[in-house]
């Protein structure tokens, strides 16, 4: 995490980012710098994973609270409560290096720090703005391509239309096909009459003017050296007056060397101007062939009035096919912009590609963690299945106990009854006893009392 390639965001910054874009009702109220930063709660740091992972991944909240159906559990009640906080370590897990965070740690769901939560929050939010960004260059996209295609499918049809009206302006009327063959005959057979006999002419007087030419590049070409040989004598001549004096035998030879010079010179230039003259001889033949073909093209252009209609028709076709090609050229932009979309397509492909290898890699690592906690878990299974067998031991000692206390229960209740029996016949011998004593009582009082009555008897006697 030294270092990053997002920025770090202040901690007022993220909590304001949570409550306006993931966090929704009470939990964005309730939401506050203390819960991320210095001592941040894990109980809340787990739960804004949670709306986190809800949003990237469309998770719903009964996925966070399933355990997955391929452990072999014996009691997968016990794990419920530790299910969300496995779901959001593996979807952490997946999710942060997107974040372009590579050592997320289990520690940071369950012991989270404030410095490393604030760097992970800010990875999360940078996530988002990038995420927010290509979404509208993707929409951009999609629009640019839904018109493309609107555009491609009119001009398909522009091209249809104008395909059947060429193909109408094409064919010709079977009234007019007659006419239409016999003058399109005429019209070839002449044209391969005057193109045999003006090619033929026309090669001759090229291959005339060639030669003429050449010659008359020889001769300027040599008429250019003698100007500089001249012209160099004349410069040494200039030059040799200055150091030697001359004798008049050798000024009268050279002379006559100059004169017979320049009398070959005048024999040249006589030779060039009748050259030129044969020429213009001949530039008038060409002027009266061009009488004659001038002949030819008033012919020519009878026929073109009858053959107006056929260059209109041929006009309108090259239109028609200036359009075609214009539209095809425009069909070809919207494919090359389908191929640069196509390529944009691949690359983004192989971006995710790449992602889901370093997924893999990470969910690998996940997958080793997962062992070991489910190694722990074991672990504290066998521990628990020792409890419980101990508990199921006391359990029974207990069943046996109450079984016992039952019996007991039992014996007492029997000898219960018996001593109430007894208490029963002993309270029937004590009422029988009670009604003899009072029995017996009455007697003795009426026997006192008839002894009284006697002994008040005497008394009165007396």
């Amino acid at each position: 995490m030294d270092k990053l390639t997002f920025p770090l965001f202040p901690a007022i910054e993220l909590v304001n980012f949570f409550r306006q874009n993931i966090l929704t009702g009470t939990e964005a109220k309730n939401f506050s710098k203390i819960d991320i930063y210095p001592n941040p709660k894990p109980e809340v740091i787990q739960r804004l994973y949670m709306r986190v992972l809800q949003q990237v991944f469309n998770y719903g909240m009964e996925h966070f609270y399933m355990v997955p159906m391929n452990l072999e559990i014996q009691y997968p009640e016990l794990l419920e409560g530790f299910a969300p906080v496995a779901n959001i370590l593996k979807l952490m897990v997946r999710f942060m290096p997107m974040c372009r965070v590579h050592d997320f740690q289990p520690s940071d769901v369950l012991n989270p720090k404030g410095k490393r939560t604030l760097q992970l929050l800010s990875g999360i939010v940078n996530f988002f703005h990038f995420r927010d960004t290509r979404k509208e260059v993707y929409n951009e996209y999609c629009l640019s391509y839904k018109s493309a295609l609107e555009n491609k499918h009119q001009l398909q049809k522009a091209i249809q239309e104008a395909e059947t009206k060429v193909e109408k302006l094409m064919t010709v009327p079977p009234e007019q096909q007659a006419e239409f063959k016999a003058l399109s005959a005429d019209i070839h057979d002449l044209q391969q009459i005057l193109s045999q006999e003006y090619r033929a002419k026309d090669i001759a007087f090229q291959e005339k003017i060639s030669q003429q030419k050449a010659d008359f590049t020889e001769k300027n070409k040599k008429l250019n050296q003698h100007k500089l040989a001249i012209a160099t004598m004349k410069e040494e001549q200039e030059r040799m007056k200055s150091q030697i004096v001359e004798s008049p035998e050798q000024r009268k030879s050279k002379t006559e060397r100059m004169k017979e010079t320049v009398h070959k010179l005048k024999q040249s230039r006589q030779e060039t101007g009748e050259k030129c003259d044969y020429y213009r001889e001949k530039l008038s033949l060409a002027s009266q062939w061009q009488v004659a073909m001038q002949g030819y093209i008033k012919k020519l252009q009878n026929i073109d009035a009858n053959l107006e209609m056929c260059r209109k028709i041929r006009e309108e076709t090259r239109q028609m096919e200036e359009q075609v090609v214009n539209v095809n050229l425009e069909l070809k932009s919207f494919s090359n912009e389908d191929a640069q979309l196509k390529r944009t397509l691949l690359l983004k492909k192989e971006k995710l590609a790449k992602l889901d290898i370093k997924n893999k890699k990470k969910q690998e690592d996940f997958n080793q963690q997962k062992q070991e906690i489910l190694e722990v878990c074991s672990h504290i299974q066998e521990k628990r299945q020792a409890v419980h067998g101990r508990v199921a031991q006391v359990l029974q000692e207990i069943q046996q106990k109450s079984s016992k206390k039952e019996e007991l229960l039992e014996m007492a209740d029997e000898e219960k009854k018996k001593y109430q029996e007894v208490i029963k016949d002993f309270r029937a011998a004590l009422e029988k006893y009670h009604d003899s004593l009072e029995k017996a009582f009455d007697r003795s009082a009426e026997r006192k009392r008839e002894k009284i009555a006697e002994l008040n008897r005497r008394l009165s006697r007396r």
